[in-house]
């Protein structure tokens, strides 16, 4: 490549670096007040239990570990107040999302030379060879516009970690295709997805997926078997531990329930919490939810785990276990068809789109559909990972990667005629690209509002509520839900909860006063709500307080 070139394709990602760390720590910044869900807690208390070696709490069946050590790590080093503990974990998703970019820019360089290795093959005169400064601009911007606008740096999860893992293992695909089959290919593949497997469930089929390309990427059988070996080797080393671990817990052999649960709970007709046996024949649980009180429903979580924030949310396999949902076709042909219609209105309409424009002005539709087979590399991972998740559960943050990947696959396929008509039309589509994704960061900053979870946990504090004292809640989950982010950064225990808080303000005072004594029995020392559209206005006078101007009150128990 001529150096004029390479200095311009420096600069091209240099400006697109600079606006990677830029964006991402608006985004970061903004939402140092918050976070995304109750699962972060789960994973902030995994972690709590991995560093004081507390082996019987850490070793989680639904919640894998990897995203738990990070978290762990960047509070352990950093020894954030509550005050500055959340921006910590947005500090720890920051620097994941740095570390996915250069995954991406190792995968954005094996593909350009896999690109280039692929149109070496064809007649230059006759095909145009799309310029690596289009492949540039409009890689980086899909790739900002996943990591940034599907993921989030305010998103709480392992998914930008899964995704960064995606690209390495893509990388390497087409690294053994185009470059070496050499053994530390394999044993960096093999490493990969094993730590992908340890950062998300999900990620064990498609370890299998991504060492089966590549086996075929080498083209020779005889060749590529000793190496997928060390591959399927490296990626047991690291796996194993995890699932022998977890497996002795539960008593059974399992890789994780995430799949299961998740089936359970949208085509199974299970319910998402508190289990205790319905429907009919789904299961018998092993562990149900200890109902206390009826009209209104009360629930108190006994549970070996001991000090989490919230033992409901901690484990749901625990509370699952003996769950055995039932296939229903009605409810899969549903749930399949309600993502591939979510699937086209988020990428796929504009994938079809863009893609039938290039086919059909480059007038070789033969040439062109055998272009794309020929990208099997790209295509087989992305097309196994969207098609799995679109069965149960899709959200964007959850196939972001794939995406990616699918674009890279379907776009690098396209044969254009060497004209200046397409040269115009591939400097049009990339300016396209820049504005039409571009215009969508226009949210990444949001004002952060108000410390309310720490300012929750430091009134908690002044009414008599410590570290380690329990306390009960009610409407946890919902649009005003109560939440249980103050309760971690108190670092207290949430053992029962009232779920709906409507039935217990209708409730005549002589129930409440019932209600009352039954949690106090829990060994809560107080109760928690936020006042929202089902709390009357006249709570304040029985016996609740407010905490602070925060919005929440607190029904305090007599010492």
């Amino acid at each position: 490549m001529d150096r004029k070139y390479q200095k311009q394709h420096y600069l091209i990602k240099a400006v697109f670096w600079a606006i990677a760390v830029v964006f991402g720590s608006l985004q970061a910044w903004s939402n140092r007040y918050n976070l995304s869900s109750g699962d972060v807690i789960s994973y902030l208390d995994i972690g709590d239990a991995y560093l004081r070696r507390d082996w019987d709490i850490a070793i989680n069946e639904y919640f894998s570990p990897v995203y738990s050590w990070i978290l762990s790590f960047f509070i352990s080093i950093l020894n954030p107040s509550s005050y500055w503990e959340f921006f910590a974990i947005k500090f720890a998703n920051f620097v994941i999302y740095l570390v996915s970019l250069v995954c991406f820019d190792f995968f954005l360089s094996e593909f350009l030379l896999y690109y280039k290795e692929k149109v070496s093959k064809a007649p230059s005169d006759r095909n145009l060879i799309i310029p690596y400064w289009a492949w540039i601009a409009s890689g980086y911007t899909l790739y900002l516009w996943s990591a940034l606008q599907w993921i989030g740096i305010g998103n709480d999860t392992p998914d930008m970690f899964v995704a960064a893992l995606i690209y390495l293992a893509a990388a390497i695909v087409l690294r053994v295709h185009t470059r070496s089959d050499s053994w530390w290919n394999f044993i960096a593949l093999g490493a990969v997805v094993g730590l992908g497997y340890l950062t998300k469930t999900f990620m064990f089929p498609m370890g299998f997926i991504f060492i089966g390309t590549c086996f075929f990427s080498v083209g020779n059988i005889r060749r590529a078997f000793p190496r997928v070996l060390v591959a399927v080797l490296v990626f047991a080393l690291l796996s194993t531990p995890f699932i022998v671990a977890i497996s002795t817990t539960k008593g059974y052999f399992t890789f994780g329930t995430t799949g299961k649960l998740n089936y359970a709970w949208k085509i199974g007709g299970i319910p998402p919490i508190y289990w205790q046996g319905d429907p009919p024949d789904s299961g018998i649980p092993k562990h149900p939810v200890n109902q206390i009180f009826k009209n209104p429903d009360i629930y108190q979580f006994e549970t070996p785990f001991e000090g989490v924030t919230l033992p409901i949310g901690y484990d749901p396999s625990y509370w699952y276990e003996g769950v055995k949902p039932k296939i229903n076709l009605q409810k899969q042909v549903e749930i399949i068809w309600s993502h591939a219609i979510e699937y086209y209105r988020i990428f796929l309409g504009f994938l079809i789109f863009g893609y039938l424009i290039l086919v059909f002005v480059g007038g070789r539709l033969g040439l062109a559909i055998k272009s794309l087979i020929e990208n099997w590399r790209l295509l087989i991972p992305a097309c196994a990972g969207l098609g799995s998740l679109m069965l149960v559960h899709v959200r964007p943050r959850l196939i972001a990667g794939l995406v990616v990947l699918l674009f890279a696959g379907v776009f690098s396929s396209v044969r254009l005629p060497n004209s200046q008509e397409s040269k115009r039309l591939v400097a049009g589509m990339t300016v396209g690209i820049l504005f039409m994704l571009g215009g969508q960061f226009t949210d990444l900053w949001q004002h952060p509002g108000e410390p309310i979870d720490w300012k929750i946990a430091q009134g908690l504090n002044q009414l008599g509520i410590h570290a380690g004292n329990k306390v009960a809640a009610i409407a946890l989950r919902g649009e005003n839900g109560t939440k249980d982010y103050w309760a971690r950064l108190a670092r207290v225990t949430i053992v029962a909860e009232l779920p709906d808080a409507k039935s217990f303000w209708k409730t005549d005072t002589a129930t409440r006063a019932e209600v009352y004594k039954v949690l106090e029995r829990t060994g809560a020392k107080a109760i928690i709500q936020k006042r929202g559209v089902n709390t009357p206005e006249y709570m304040s006078a029985n016996g609740w307080q407010e905490i602070g101007n925060t919005g929440y009150y607190a029904y305090l128990f007599p010492k």
